[in-house]
């Protein structure tokens, strides 16, 4: 190989590394936050019927004012709190707005009321909570919610809310919903 046809290849080496990296960074930064930026969040939601997947979302979350002051009194302000992010909610609300204290339709029937997750540690900053729910009866779902308090449809501890596109269960369908969220360093 000639020494320009080497010099090409390594160039071409060189660029395609580079476009990887961007791409790469690009999609862990998007779901999991960088380093010095705001908190972050990432929800992924599943559905099974009969054992087999049919619907699947990924999204960033929004976390709300109620949830910024949960954060600024569990690390020390009033430290009026202990209570972890764990709980999980689904309703049939749009969009989620930041002064949202509360998923306004949040469901408690069809067993698919809030529910205590199984949190998990992702890594130093971030972690997850996951649970699977089974529909008794058909249900829309199209919003989350990340909570500190386990009692169903009550106020003033919606940490973080995502919007989904709607997914319709049916009975002895299972829905997964799985919460990510990262604090990031810097």
């Amino acid at each position: 190989m000639g020494v320009q046809k080497r010099y090409q290849a390594i160039i071409l080496g060189i660029l395609l590394a580079y476009t990887i990296g961007i791409s790469v960074g690009r999609r862990e930064s998007a779901l999991y936050g960088t380093a010095g930026a705001d908190p972050a969040g990432h929800v992924s939601v599943k559905a099974y019927r009969d054992g087999e997947l049919f619907y699947e979302f990924d999204d960033h979350n929004l976390i709300t004012t109620e949830g910024s002051t949960h954060i600024r009194d569990f690390m020390g302000w009033a430290n009026a709190t202990n209570e972890a992010c764990i709980y999980i909610s689904l309703s049939n609300d749009g969009a989620p707005a930041t002064s949202w204290v509360k998923l306004p339709f949040e469901i408690t029937t069809s067993g698919l009321d809030r529910w205590t997750g199984t949190p998990t540690n992702v890594n130093a900053t971030a972690y997850s909570v996951t649970h699977t729910w089974t529909a008794s009866a058909g249900a829309t779902v199209d919003c989350t919610g990340l909570h500190w308090d386990a009692t169903d449809d009550s106020s003033n501890n919606l940490l973080a809310a995502a919007q989904i596109s709607s997914v319709s269960l049916q009975a002895n369908d299972m829905l997964q919903v799985t919460w990510t969220v990262n604090i990031p360093d810097g």
